[in-house]
């Protein structure tokens, strides 16, 4: 009796709740890639329903990347990295859009002001 060696099963991702998550396994399983999916809390019979409760969508390491190609899912990594990226580049804008808003302000509140003055010498 040969056994299969032990793969390694990563996390793809984890979801709100077991439909989408059931959705994404059903469309692993079309393109013929393994997968399972497992309630991160509890479960039926513990809550009474799984429905709402978050779900880990499971691979083997060796189709992670295939999997996260078909459904079009960027690593956790590479988003977290690009927001780091984005907060660091619009740093340096924050004080120049709050002077420029501020001079703004300050401008219509003259305007409006000088309107309204014309209006009550007449």
């Amino acid at each position: 009796m040969s056994r299969e060696p032990r793969r390694k099963q990563v996390s793809l991702r984890v979801f709100d709740n077991e439909p989408t998550a059931r959705m994404a396994e059903q469309r692993l399983q079309m393109e013929g890639i393994p997968c399972l999916v497992r309630s991160l809390r509890g479960g039926p019979g513990l809550w009474g329903t799984a429905y709402n409760l978050p779900h880990d969508l499971l691979v083997y390491e060796g189709n992670e990347d295939l999997a996260r190609e078909v459904l079009q899912y960027v690593p956790q990594e590479i988003l977290e990295r690009d927001r780091e990226e984005q907060r660091e580049s619009l740093a340096p804008l924050m004080p120049q859009w709050m002077v420029t808003a501020t001079i703004v302000v300050i401008a219509a509140f003259i305007a409006l002001t000088v309107v309204i003055a014309n209006r009550t010498v007449r």
